[in-house]
């Protein structure tokens, strides 16, 4: 559940000056019961967690560029997926402040190519090393990059190629965490 504020700016109205729009938002996530229950219980990771965040984003309407940056304050391991915090071994609990950047461009008035990288705080590397699993618990950085499509004002296809990084690398054998995405949205 989430919310979010614009406090400054219009990226639309504004895109022929440098104010950027600014936004603040909260989004508050929880863990439904999984199969890593147990472990998230024995590293001290909570199920639910709220990030705070502040965005400021800048359309260049004549260059056909949109570029976004955000500051998260966040606990969340793995976006919380694998919870929030940790406590084992002394782990730092507290909010961590993490970028994401994002740039798009404008191929054509409907097309447009672009990336995404958001941080990750790594709150579980501490607590995975006390539970003796040295550094498997590091998180890494996610990334993205994409193509989109909105052949209409209704319908937006969306690619993408995504990297999550090591994701648990004590399970998965250290292996990247890749693949491809599609999304396809319609709206009446």
């Amino acid at each position: 559940m989430g919310a979010k504020l614009r406090i400054a700016g219009d990226a639309i109205v504004d895109s022929d000056r440098l104010m950027p729009q600014i936004a603040v938002g909260v989004q508050h996530k929880r863990l439904d019961s999984s199969g890593l229950d147990a472990t998230l219980d024995a590293l001290g990771a909570k199920r639910s967690g709220t990030d705070l965040y502040v965005s400021a984003t800048k359309l260049f309407l004549a260059q056909g560029l949109l570029v976004n940056g955000t500051l998260r304050a966040t606990r969340a391991n793995q976006g919380g997926l694998l919870g929030h915090g940790a406590r084992l071994g002394g782990a730092d609990n507290g909010y961590e402040v993490v970028p994401e950047i994002s740039v798009a461009y404008l191929l054509a008035r409907n097309l447009a190519v672009g990336f995404e990288v958001r941080g990750m705080p790594d709150k579980l590397r501490r607590a995975g090393a006390a539970a003796g699993l040295g550094d498997g618990l590091r998180s890494d950085s996610w990334k993205d990059i994409f193509v989109a499509w909105a052949p209409s004002k209704n319908v937006s296809l969306t690619a993408a190629y995504v990297d999550l990084g090591r994701v648990v690398p004590a399970t998965t054998a250290d292996r990247r965490q890749t693949g491809f995405y599609l999304s396809a949205q319609f709206a009446f």
